[in-house]
């Protein structure tokens, strides 16, 4: 028994400092030509943002071919979904009416996970820049550096 908390002690503190060194942040990016870039948000350089593509692969995109561009957080909306869902699930199991329990699946697990993404999209730190210029990316650089899993220096 002793053994087996001690894996598990282990494993949780083993994914816990995963989970921090991954990036938080994903970026939409749509060039002037209207080719559309997803990634992760890696870092913010003197001309250029830097996007990490399945994780391995880095795309540099220049500031001159961008004109929207989107910043979400990751990994937040899913947990509030299944928390939504599990909430309906719980009040169907307290109950001891078979037909309401039915009813509280049926009908509460829907209304529990529209709930869980209606919140989870309120507090997914979303920013949006659109029809963005060259000038303006010396002012949201600074913004856009608070999102980025390198922090590079800015002169």
């Amino acid at each position: 028994m002793k053994v087996i908390i001690v894996i598990l002690i282990s494993l949780f503190m083993a994914f816990n400092t995963q989970a921090q060194t991954k990036p938080k942040f994903n970026i939409k990016i749509v060039s002037k030509d209207g080719h559309t870039t997803r990634g992760l948000l890696y870092a913010v350089g003197e001309k250029e943002i830097i996007v990490l593509k399945h994780e391995k692969d880095t795309l540099k995109i220049n500031f001159k071919e961008m004109k929207h561009l989107y910043v979400k957080r990751r990994g937040i909306i899913l947990p509030l979904i299944l928390a939504g869902a599990a909430t309906f699930v719980i009040v169907a199991t307290q109950s001891t009416n078979p037909l309401l329990q039915v009813v509280n699946i049926i009908a509460g697990v829907p209304i529990g996970v529209a709930v869980g993404a209606l919140v989870g999209q309120l507090f997914a730190n979303k920013r949006f820049y659109r029809h963005i210029e060259v000038t303006d990316f010396q002012e949201i650089r600074a913004d856009l550096q608070k999102y980025t899993q390198v922090k590079m220096e800015l002169n």
